[in-house]
């Protein structure tokens, strides 16, 4: 498998989980769509800005020769779906979402909470040489 999920919660298969489905988004607030490059060793962008409350698209793609990985706080008790070409799940939490290369991801959730959250790839070494950047949830 080209994609690695590590969840702090009880993964539940399409629509038996607790995460918000894209039907049970606001229809008034028209989504935010982001693709977020993964490469050696950076994210770009690598400041990520999203507004509290508006549903969001995140598309994760490592466009690099190694494996990557993104980890924050920011995701580790927000209820989202994960979109590959092998999975649909639907989770209350994210650790780890981690891409071979040439694999992409999508997570779509709303960010509840504002702030800025550091988020960085935690393979050895990655978030070491550069790997880091920040949701900013306004």
């Amino acid at each position: 498998m080209r994609l690695t999920f590590i969840l702090i919660a009880t993964i539940a298969l399409m629509g038996l989980g607790s995460a918000a489905s894209p039907d049970s988004r606001s229809p008034a607030a028209s989504p935010t769509t982001i693709e977020v490059e993964m490469g050696e060793f950076r994210f770009r962008p690598a400041v990520i800005h999203l507004e509290a409350g508006r549903y969001t698209t995140l598309q994760f793609v490592n466009r690099g020769q190694l494996a990557h990985q993104v980890e924050t706080v920011a995701f580790r008790r927000l209820p989202m779906t994960i979109v590959d070409p092998q999975s649909h799940i639907e989770t209350s939490g994210l650790e780890i979402l981690r891409l071979q290369p040439g694999a992409a991801a999508t997570l779509r959730f709303t960010p509840r909470v504002r702030g800025r959250f550091r988020f960085a790839c935690t393979i050895e070494g990655h978030q070491e040489a550069g790997m880091t950047g920040v949701l900013e949830v306004r």
